[in-house]
């Protein structure tokens, strides 16, 4: 038997999407602002990435629905990528020791979200099945078997596991069509099935 709950929560929040243009944003303020005034070399090129950083950050407050969306979401993360990667390697060759630490570590996070951001939108979802409890993505402990499970039941909207160490877990669940009292009588055989198997010394 395979029972999958989804959460009303999803993957990835758009206010995680909005946070990382708004650093982009910032970093390409501060470092244009500055390379404007104090790099006599390039002050142009400060110029063109202060007017960037500025359009960036008025787009995701006065657009951020249209900016956190999936199709502009990505366009706008490749733009920042080839923007961060540019100032890195050019602090590297310059020596510019805090420039190249704030964009490389820019760059990285970048890269990062435009895989993790392929998941916006999707619900996370909780999978229940006679080997245990699978549990959601962003869950520090991704499964529990039953041995270790007091009680299990699927209430009001609420899905709650009560380990046998005092572990509590709590998730809110979305529309699904699983039988909460069929539901909590499987769960319940599988607790009883899963006694024999406790370890006496473990709670």
């Amino acid at each position: 038997m395979v029972y999958e709950l989804p959460l009303v929560e999803v993957k990835v929040k758009p206010h995680h999407i909005t946070t990382l243009h708004l650093v982009c944003s910032l970093a390409f303020i501060g470092a244009g602002a500055i390379i404007a005034v104090y790099n006599y070399a390039i002050p142009l090129w400060g110029v063109a990435l202060l007017l960037v950083g500025l359009s960036l950050l008025v787009i995701t407050i006065a657009k951020n629905k249209w900016a956190t969306a999936p199709k502009t979401n990505q366009i706008l993360r490749i733009a920042e990528l080839a923007i961060s990667l540019t100032m890195a390697i050019y602090s590297v060759m310059q020596q510019w020791k805090f420039p190249m630490g704030m964009f490389g570590a820019l760059s990285a996070a970048i890269v990062y979200a435009l895989f993790w951001e392929r998941a916006a939108g999707s619900a996370l979802k909780i999978t229940v099945t006679e080997a245990g409890i699978t549990l959601p993505d962003n869950s520090r402990k991704k499964f529990i078997t039953w041995p270790e499970v007091d009680q299990v039941t699927l209430r009001f909207g609420t899905f709650t596991v009560d380990c046998l160490d005092n572990r509590l877990f709590q998730w809110t669940i979305g529309d699904t069509k699983t039988n909460g009292p069929d539901f909590e009588a499987f769960c319940y055989k599988m607790i009883e099935d899963g006694k024999s198997n406790r370890r006496n010394d473990a709670w």
